[in-house]
């Protein structure tokens, strides 16, 4: 019976006791916050529970069943505070029923040997537990503040990243470019050189053999008439025309090497232009990494110097050295590995090894050789 009384003090749609109570016209009442979401929601003023039009005039509050809730809701605090058995106060709580009770709940057979303590020194102490809790709570919550700050400013970072990266990425692009075309140029050159050449030289060859041909045609034609001639004016030439016969010139020889050289120009011809390219292009075994470097270094565009200048302004992360000037460099296989390293005329240098968990110097997997104004350590 006061479970369905209880029921009667509660809206049917949020199912809490209700608040701030109105009446439909079909007589069911609704938490007003409730039904106005319901209405927003259909985009209709109907009954969420008959479906009935409510018209568009506003519905009245019902005093008298807020009244009855609120007074429920005391009662139900107030209920709270005594021993649903003995309708005595809670003012004990038992240590190992982990419950609240009441004195004459402490002397029952229930509780036979149980121990007990004071409500109001249970509850410092469990307040207490809940600083605590509440302490840590907030050291984790400024933690990840933080780091939700390290992220946007990371975030932030990464667009710089992304165009100085891009950029560089354009300008060695454009370098290589750059040499490609300029070997293209001057290996079609050199072709067009050499055809121009050969075909002059071919020219010369063909006007040469033309002029010989037209001796030798003419030579053949007179010859020939010659032959028809009368025996006396045969005679009289004979001479001649044999010294012309056998003084005609030795037959053209065929011209080597007259045709392009393709093997010379198209002969291994990537592998030639990436020979030549690496006199343009370097390789370096350790490349320097800019997420590792304190913000009082700067590298070079191609990560394989470093110098120290004023702070700048770079995003925090776990990669980053704080308490050193230093920057991590390629990560290395097993084996035997050996540098040669400029270091100008510096007078405080390191250059080492670290594990990959020991991230900066003086750690325990961490071995480094220095130089300082008093030599060498």
């Amino acid at each position: 019976m006061a479970s369905r009384v209880e029921n009667d003090f509660h809206c049917p749609t949020c199912l809490e006791i209700f608040k701030d109570p109105v009446m439909l016209p079909c007589s069911h009442s609704f938490c007003r916050e409730c039904v106005q979401q319901w209405w927003d929601g259909k985009g209709e003023r109907t009954c969420p529970v008959c479906r009935q039009t409510c018209g568009s005039m506003d519905v009245p509050l019902n005093l008298a069943l807020r009244n009855l809730c609120e007074a429920f809701s005391h009662a139900s605090v107030e209920s709270e505070d005594v021993c649903s058995l003995h309708k005595e106060k809670l003012k004990l709580f038992c240590l190992d029923h982990q419950e609240l009770v009441c004195i004459i709940c402490r002397d029952a057979e229930s509780h036979t040997g149980h121990k007990f303590r004071p409500l109001e020194e249970v509850v410092k102490g469990h307040k207490e537990q809940l600083r605590e809790g509440l302490r840590d709570a907030k050291k984790r919550l400024q933690d990840q503040k933080e780091i939700r700050d390290d992220c946007n400013e990371q975030a932030a970072y990464i667009k710089v990243q992304r165009k100085q990266v891009e950029s560089k990425i354009k300008k060695d692009f454009e370098e290589l470019r750059r040499f490609l075309e300029e070997e293209e140029e001057a290996r079609l050159s050199a072709v067009r050189e050499e055809e121009e050449t050969k075909s002059q030289t071919m020219t010369e060859r063909i006007e040469a053999l033309d002029r010989d041909m037209a001796a030798l045609s003419a030579t053949i034609t007179s010859t020939e008439e010659k032959l028809t001639s009368d025996p006396v004016s045969f005679m009289k030439n004979f001479n001649t025309l044999r010294t012309r016969i056998q003084k005609l010139p030795d037959a053209p020889k065929k011209f080597p090497g007259a045709l392009l050289d393709e093997v010379k120009h198209v002969g291994n011809l990537k592998f030639n232009v990436w020979e030549g390219m690496k006199q343009v292009v370097s390789y370096s075994p350790v490349i320097l990494n800019p997420n590792s470097a304190r913000s009082t270094l700067t590298l070079s565009e191609d990560l394989t110097s470093v110098c120290s200048v004023k702070k700048q302004q770079r995003p925090s992360n776990p990669e980053r050295s704080t308490a050193f000037s230093d920057v991590i460099g390629s990560p290395l296989a097993s084996g035997t590995h050996t540098w040669d390293v400029e270091v100008g005329e510096n007078i405080q240098w390191k250059v080492g090894l670290a594990s990959s968990q020991e991230l900066c110097w003086m750690k325990s997997n961490t071995w480094a050789t220095s130089s300082s104004t008093c030599g060498k350590e």
